[in-house]
């Protein structure tokens, strides 16, 4: 059973007042753009990945980066990285209505929380909570592994770089083979 918890926070001022919501009761809106992130490690490389998926509520990718570090990651501040990531990403670019999705439940039950924060991960948890401000809307989907495959091979694509890469149009074959993959399967995308 496929099962998403979702963590709004409708008012900026009021980013931790939030509740959480039956995702069936949601709706996607067509000004949503979904985020979808994941990270990857490479203990042999000595590397981490972050895959960063930018979508239109109806599935079509809007944009894609992929970040690499060249340290040993641990999972769950690489996981909240990737997260804080597309939050900057999405202020530079300017959208003020995101859903981020993620498939860390450990990182978004912190978030979820407040300001009870494992020290590992402190720091870029409200780094998140200050991004908040920035957004008309924002919200954090828990989403299973099977529905993030998009970012997750992304990330681990990120592994195999040198440098950090995005794309705004023109993505890779492989890429775009995910998504008609998913979209085929899943629907809708922005839950």
């Amino acid at each position: 059973m496929n099962r998403q918890q979702s963590i709004n926070f409708p008012q900026p001022r009021h980013l931790y007042g939030s509740t959480v919501l039956d995702p069936r009761r949601q709706t996607a809106r067509d000004d949503d753009v979904c985020l979808f992130t994941d990270a990857a490690i490479s203990a042999r490389m000595i590397r981490t990945g972050q895959g960063i998926v930018a979508r239109k509520w109806n599935g079509m990718i809007m944009k894609a980066k992929a970040i690499v570090n060249q340290y040993k990651g641990e999972p769950m501040k690489e996981e909240a990285l990737a997260i804080r990531n597309a939050m900057l990403m999405a202020k530079q670019v300017g959208w003020t209505k995101i859903k981020i999705h993620s498939d860390s439940k450990s990182v978004l039950d912190q978030i979820h929380r407040g300001n009870e924060y494992d020290v590992n991960i402190a720091t870029i948890l409200e780094d998140v909570k200050d991004l908040t401000t920035h957004f008309e809307r924002c919200s954090f989907v828990f989403i299973p592994r099977t529905e993030n495959e998009i970012s997750h091979a992304l990330a681990k694509f990120a592994v195999q770089l040198v440098d950090d890469i995005q794309w705004e149009q023109d993505f890779p074959v492989w890429l775009m083979d995910l998504v008609r993959k998913q979209m085929r399967v899943v629907a809708p995308f922005c839950n």
